[in-house]
């Protein structure tokens, strides 16, 4: 009979982990998504989803949750935003808190972006 070792059932873990991120991805940005290089956003995730261990972020909702705002906000949103940076640092802070407010914040960013593109120009009196 075969056996699996843990480290084969790891790997299976996170082939399952990286196909639903991505097919997250192209749903949500299907333009963006057309234009991606499915090896090079594989690398890319798992250079995430190791950031996101070394900040406590060990659950996969968590994890996913950073990845997807790494995609969102840049590789290196988390050194790049003191706030964000805050938070991922806090050892205090629970992995789903951390989880929330990276959420909070990105839809924030967005809403705020999408606000400013709607609003009409103001003229200069």
């Amino acid at each position: 009979m075969n056996q699996i070792s843990s480290e084969q059932w790891q790997q299976l873990g996170r082939d399952s982990f990286d196909a639903r991120l991505i097919a997250i991805i192209r749903r949500n940005h299907p333009e963006q998504a057309a234009k991606m290089d499915f090896a090079a956003v594989v690398g890319a995730f798992h250079r995430q989803a190791a950031k996101a261990l070394r900040y406590g972020l060990t659950d996969e909702h968590s994890a996913a949750t950073y990845v997807y705002t790494s995609w969102l906000l840049g590789e290196e949103f988390d050194s790049r935003i003191p706030a964000v940076a805050q938070i991922l640092n806090d050892k205090r802070m629970k992995a789903i808190d951390k989880a929330k407010a990276l959420s909070n914040f990105s839809r924030l960013v967005f809403r705020t972006l999408s606000g400013a593109a709607n609003e009409a120009p103001r003229s200069a009196a």
